[in-house]
This record gives structure tokens, sequence and C-alpha cells, in this order.
């Protein structure tokens, strides 16, 4: 009788120790309950990107992604925390759990797709090829030339299959300075981008040839974040088609840029 009840006891305690485990798997909180049970999002953004992204007069973060950012949670119903993070370091802080998602125009790529998921396209851009005015390099020429190009950026990669001499910089800024200060013979970035600080700092420089390639923006999400996914599309969805998105673009573009 006793082996028989210390025989059942174990069964019992078997079956509460799978049905633990079985509850403990299935109790985990997906980004999209946990968004809205905290009421906030926590969004990566480089800040050092403009017209897409910048740090203004204020020290605060600015421009097309924040706008963008910030129209997420307005439809989600929670607060937006925009977290600045380096460029190099923004996907591995994405899947350590650091921030939520990112916005901050990275192009949808296959090697990235590898590691990290992405929202519906939400504009279309391309890289180009920045020189001093009195140059006369086109890309066609690029071989050999010495580049500067920020880190991990479709850029380095248009760039390096150039045959170019490329440079690795944190940011844009950093290159087009060593541009302007004889060191490097171009710079190759986002076309809105090198336009904006050539603009913005008065740099005696120009966009030349043609479009280092097209390339398209998501709103990048950790893998498996389906749930968030969907509601990031039937944002990006939604305000496309009210007018909000148009309106955020032409006031940091002159023009819709989202491609559609």
């Amino acid at each position: 009788m006793i082996k028989k009840r210390r025989k059942l006891l174990g069964l019992t305690l078997l079956a509460m120790l799978s049905l633990f485990i079985l509850s403990a798997c299935g109790a985990k909180t997906d980004t999209l309950e946990q968004i809205k049970s905290k009421k906030v999002i926590n969004i990566a953004i480089e800040g050092a990107y403009p017209p897409y992204n910048f740090m203004d007069s204020k020290n605060k973060l600015a421009g097309f992604d924040p706008e963008i950012s910030q129209e997420i949670g307005k439809r989600l119903g929670v607060k937006v925390n925009l977290v600045q993070t380096p460029w190099d370091s923004m996907i591995p802080g994405l899947i350590a759990n650091k921030y939520d998602i990112i916005v901050s125009d990275m192009a949808i790529t296959e090697e990235r797709k590898k590691k990290v998921d992405f929202s519906n396209p939400y504009f279309v851009t391309g890289n180009q090829l920045f020189v001093m005015n009195d140059s006369s390099l086109t890309p066609e020429q690029m071989k050999g030339k010495a580049i500067g190009v920020t880190l991990s950026t479709t850029a380095a990669d248009m760039a390096t299959q150039a045959g170019a001499d490329i440079k690795l910089y944190k940011n844009d800024f950093l290159a087009f300075s060593d541009m302007i200060n004889g060191r490097l013979e171009g710079v190759a970035t986002d076309r809105g981008v090198g336009a904006q600080i050539i603009k913005t700092k008065k740099y005696n420089a120009k966009g030349v040839g043609k479009l280092l390639n097209t390339e398209q923006a998501g709103i990048t999400i950790r893998k498996g974040d389906d749930k968030l996914k969907a509601e990031i599309n039937r944002i990006i969805d939604e305000i496309m088609k009210d007018g909000t998105y148009a309106k955020i673009s032409q006031k940091w573009f002159g023009t819709d840029i989202s491609g559609k």
C-alpha cells in the first residue's frame, strides 16, 4: 500500500512539474502585449542621419523617423521612448531586447533578414556617390579610390562591389568631414542624407551620377514578433491612406518618398 502511494505521489509530482513547465513556456508575453501593458514602446533611432533622424538644437531626436515613430505610438495608444543608438549596435541591441523596434532608415536586405524581421516598406530610397565640386570622379571610376562609408550600410556594400578602397566611419558626418579635409575622394551614402548634410553644412560638394542602387526601408522587428509586425503593418497602411504619411514626408523631403 505504501509503495503504491509513493508511486502515485511520484506520478503526481511529475505531472505537476510537466504542467509547470508547459505553463511557463506558454506564459511568455509577446512584445505587443508587453508594449500595451507597459503603455510604452521603446524605439531605437541612430540620430545621425538627417533628414531621416538627427539631434536638433535642443539635443532631442528629430526628423522623419522620429515623427513616424510618434505616429506609431499614437495609434498604438502608448507613449514613445526614443533610444538613440549607434548604427552598428542596432540589430544586436534589438535581438538582446534593449528596445522593441528600430525605426532608422534600415534597408531591407536578405542578409539582415537572417537575423531580424521587417515591416512592409515605409519608404524607397537609394545610395549615391558624393564628391567635391571640383572633382570629376564618377561612380564608374570608384575602383581603388578612397571612399568613405558608414559601417554596416548598403552604401558600404555598393562601394565595395565597385572596387573602392572603402574607409569605414561611425556616421556620415565624419566621412563628409574627412572628404572636405582632403582625406577622401568621395562619400557613398543615402541620396537624401548626403544632400541634407551638404545643404546644412554648406559644403562645396555634390552628388554625382546615377543612384548606386535603389532600396526599400522597413521598420525592424525581432523574429517571432508576428503580432507586433501585423500591427505595425496596419499602422503603416493606415497613415499612408489617411494622408498623415504624405504630410510628414513633405515636411522633411519636399515630396512623398513612400514609392507608392
